[in-house]
């Protein structure tokens, strides 16, 4: 065998997920993740897929040309507050940023009827670094990046070296308006380096560019926290591959939507925040392009959680900024929103006696009751096998052992104290949690002036296809595709196997329309010539590079800002008109219609570029259609909500059939198979192959167009 492979390997809560793609084939792999060392199941995985291939790992990894990996490494630490300890060197008379957090540390990233429920009770979070491991400097520089404070290195010397005997591991740098001019951020680091070589150290300047002392700040100080475990994590990552015979590069998936090398993934791993789940989105939207879906909202239910992302017209919406645990970091990522609501979530009653799901999970270990792994407490995954939506005998492909009666014994615990019997108690955890489901469906579309009738939803991950059907109901989408469906449970790791080289790049300005083009066209071209020697260094031809530009705009004296795409170099005054009328058009269709106040005037606070190095695909076989075979059926009972009780329910096995379709209508209630996950049709609903595969679910068909 000849092929060169790309492989995508995604760690989940629950599961580690691999897809090795070449020109003749797309084989998978999946094992339960090792959260003590997620590099095991990194390889595990792997080797995993390695054996549907029939290969060894060393083999496989012999005649791979790149690894990318999306990794929730960086994010759990910080969730499970299990990252270094962080010191803090600012400015003199800003010490107290972190814990001030703008005033908003009670309400950042709370939905609103939360805030005013809890208001009076919700304190700020525990700070990542405190006071006492906080270095105030005496420099200072004023807007325009001139010294009015010259840096005292000696007194600087003696409070870094006092933080370092106190045992920080790494330290966060972040000055006020280092945005502007650097050098006094970047001297403190050599100063770090020298007294301590070993200690991570990082500059809120080269993480973010954009002006707010607090976000940068949390940007640095969160790099700061996961920076010693991520360099640990990646140089394992990649010295195993290497002496497994792999020769080529180790890629991140990173926020933004793309890729980065494990050397930027070192000094930057705050970029890698969130790129599992990135990784699922970029790949809906290149199936968006391939099947002309224009608009999509992309729902990845995995063990531990549901995220969510809107496409639109063919592009899937960014944000400037992210906020863990009520901090808000300053960083350009995909607009993706999840809550604790996967396969893994527990059901649990509150001090009320009222049902809950979620967010805790069981997690890979000790897992869902049924794995019988010690696990004691009912999961949705629990309720799915109780009610006979998963079928013990083949989930994952018999490799995960399922015992339904581990699983009833659960779900009974917690109806005995609710009056109710398992089933009733089973669907009662099913509905919670598709009802939470929809409801960040509805936050992410309609929330937002999207209109969730006018797009179609894909369902992936272990369970999107078992739980679409029921959460797309509930938010009023009418039409669910599950792509590829042999291929769903592993999508994001698809979409990792296929992820270019992504660098974001901005610009703070201040510049009140009208302006003149030519100041506009140098400073684009500028960032432009930045991205394109970085991304000839990895190797990029010029035709494999592709820019995009963007202005962040506002109304003058407004806070916030959005973003404005410019098409093309601006080269005379009516582009600069175009950006302006543009800017209108973008602002309007996200407040409405004249909310803005052009008689305030219009400036422009930024310049954007997203440069994109383009890899030479691995087109696998899905490009060469879709063989249509003879359905093979059965049945089982099943309990429906909607009626109320079990009905002997029709099973299309499509087990051994990758890349199978089969023609004509099902009707629901109905259940669809694969090797890993169950394609689940509702009462009332329809479902069918389309020529390419994939599995379309009609969910209201009695009310038409």
């Amino acid at each position: 065998m000849t092929a060169t492979f790309s492989i995508g390997v995604d760690i989940g809560g629950t599961f580690t997920d691999c897809v090795v793609v070449s020109e003749e084939r797309v084989v998978t792999g999946k094992v339960p993740t090792t959260p003590h060392d997620r590099s095991i199941g990194f390889f595990g995985a792997i080797e995993d897929a390695a054996r549907n291939l029939g290969l060894s790992l060393s083999e496989l990894l012999g005649r791979t040309s790149r690894i990318l990996h999306g990794t929730t490494t960086g994010v759990n630490a910080v969730v499970s507050r299990t990252g270094a300890k962080v010191g803090l060197v600012t400015t003199a008379g800003h010490g107290d940023v972190m814990l001030m957090m703008k005033g908003a540390g009670r309400t950042t990233g709370v939905i609103a009827d939360m805030v005013m429920d809890e208001v009076a009770t919700r304190r700020k979070p525990a700070p990542f670094v405190t006071r006492a491991f906080t270095a105030e400097i005496e420099q200072r520089m004023d807007r325009d990046g001139d010294v009015v404070v010259p840096l005292d290195e000696e007194k600087a010397r003696w409070k870094i070296q006092a933080l370092l005997d106190k045992g920080v591991e790494s330290v966060a740098i972040s000055l006020l308006w280092s945005v502007k001019n650097p050098e006094h951020e970047r001297r403190l680091a050599d100063i770090v380096r020298e007294l301590a070589p070993d200690v991570f150290v990082t500059c809120g300047s080269d993480l973010v560019s954009r002006v707010g002392e607090f976000e940068r700040t949390v940007t640095a100080v969160f790099n700061a926290y996961i920076g010693p475990l991520m360099v640990r994590y990646v140089d394992a990552i990649v010295s195993r591959a290497q002496e497994l015979g792999y020769q080529g590069q180790v890629l991140f998936a990173q926020s933004a939507g793309g890729a980065i090398n494990a050397d930027e993934a070192k000094v930057a791993p705050v970029l890698t925040m969130q790129s599992g789940p990135v990784s699922g989105v970029m790949n809906s939207a290149g199936f968006g392009l391939l099947h002309d879906e224009s608009n999509i909202i992309t729902t990845d239910v995995g063990g531990t959680t549901l995220d969510v992302s809107v496409i639109r017209r063919g592009e899937p919406l960014m944000r400037d900024s992210i906020v863990f645990d009520r901090f808000e970091m300053a960083m350009p990522m995909l607009d993706i929103e999840s809550i604790g609501a996967g396969g893994g979530s527990i059901a649990w009653l509150d001090e009320s006696g009222r049902l809950n799901v979620g967010p805790r999970s069981a997690g890979a270990d000790p897992g869902p009751a049924c794995y019988g792994r010690g696990g004691t407490e009912p999961t949705v995954t629990d309720a799915d096998v109780a009610l006979g939506l998963i079928d013990p005998g083949s989930f994952l492909h018999g490799t995960v052992t399922i015992d339904p009666e581990l699983s009833k014994a659960a779900i009974e615990r917690v109806g005995s104290k609710l009056c109710m019997d398992v089933y009733a108690t089973a669907a009662g955890i099913n509905r919670l949690v598709d009802a939470k489901m929809a409801d960040l469906i509805r936050r992410v579309t309609e929330f937002r002036g999207h209109d969730p009738r006018t797009f179609a939803l894909l369902a992936f991950g272990g369970g999107g296809p078992v739980h679409a059907a029921a959460y797309a109901r509930g938010s009023g989408v009418r039409r669910v595709i599950v792509p590829s469906p042999e291929l769903a449970p592993v999508w994001s790791a698809g979409g990792a196997a296929n992820l270019d080289i992504v660098h974001m790049y901005f610009e703070p300005v201040s510049l009140r329309l009208p302006t003149g083009p030519n100041e506009l066209e140098k400073r684009f071209a500028a960032l432009e010539g930045k991205a394109r020697a970085r991304l000839a260094a990895y190797g990029f031809a010029p035709e494999q590079i592709s820019v995009a530009r963007a202005v962040r705009m506002k109304h003058t004296m407004q806070i916030f800002d959005v973003e404005v795409p410019v098409q093309g170099a601006i080269r005379s005054e009516a582009d600069v008109d175009q950006i302006d009328r543009d800017f209108t058009a973008v602002y309007e269709e996200r407040f409405g219609h004249n909310s803005g106040s052009r008689a305030s005037g219009v400036q422009i606070t930024g310049l954007q570029l997203r440069a994109r190095g383009v890899w030479a695909r691995h087109a696998g076989p899905s490009s060469r259609g879709c063989e249509t075979v003879e359905p093979t059926w059965s049945s089982r009972p099943v309990y429906w909500e909607e009626t109320g009780g079990f009905a002997d329910t029709p099973v299309l096995r499509m087990q051994e059939r990758a890349g199978a379709r089969v023609d004509g209508t099902i009707a629901g209630p109905a259940l669809v198979e694969f090797p890993n996950t169950v394609i689940v049709i509702r009462p009332a609903q329809n479902g069918w192959f389309d020529d390419a595969g994939n599995f379309i679910i009609d969910v209201f068909p009695d009310r038409g167009e």
